[in-house]
């Protein structure tokens, strides 16, 4: 599946100074890419850490982020030569003391711009939206995807779901029954 979106997409999160952190995690990896203090705009952590912070996961094994312009930079004054992705696409950097790494592209077919810009800020961070998270995992379809999938769809029908009882302001939905004439 090719996403290709326009270049004018207008960023969803303000350009006003990082919040403090609240989002935690046992390894400390939230901590760490807080501390260094990527700029907003230019970074997006994609992947299972969206599902993390969204309580759809109970544990994570790495945060990928997904950086551009000053993050990368940032990225690479950690002192870490770049290699290439696992993806095969683009470039790779594994931070030297946290499973946090850093890549200049997501996988084929998804704009870096479009990824960063439609972010869904959570507590000071800015989290792949889980659309597109579901529509990723769905097309690699790994096997420890297949968890993720179906936790995203469980969400989803839930969200679907008709409300119990009525809601205030709004008219309940008539029901029309078949009678023996």
């Amino acid at each position: 599946m090719m996403h290709q979106h326009l270049a004018d997409v207008p960023s969803r999160h303000p350009p006003a100074a990082q919040p403090r952190t609240l989002v935690t995690d046992p390894a400390g990896l939230f901590t760490e890419l807080s501390r260094l203090n990527l700029p907003h705009g230019d970074y997006v952590v994609c992947g299972s850490a969206a599902l993390y912070v969204r309580n759809l996961r109970t544990c994570m094994g790495d945060l990928d982020v997904l950086a551009r312009g000053a993050a990368w930079c940032i990225a690479l004054a950690l002192g870490v030569t770049p290699s290439t992705a696992p993806s095969g696409h683009g470039q790779v950097i594994n931070h030297p003391a946290f499973a946090i790494e850093f890549v200049d592209r997501w996988t084929p077919g998804w704009s870096t711009h479009y990824l960063i810009e439609t972010a869904d800020l959570i507590d000071g961070i800015p989290f792949m939206r889980l659309g597109d998270v579901l529509a990723w995992k769905a097309c690699a379809r790994r096997p420890k995807d297949l968890p993720d999938i179906s936790a995203i769809d469980n969400l989803r029908r839930l969200w679907s779901a008709p409300l119990a009882g009525s809601v205030p302001g709004r008219p309940r939905p008539s029901r029309v029954q078949d009678r023996a004439v």
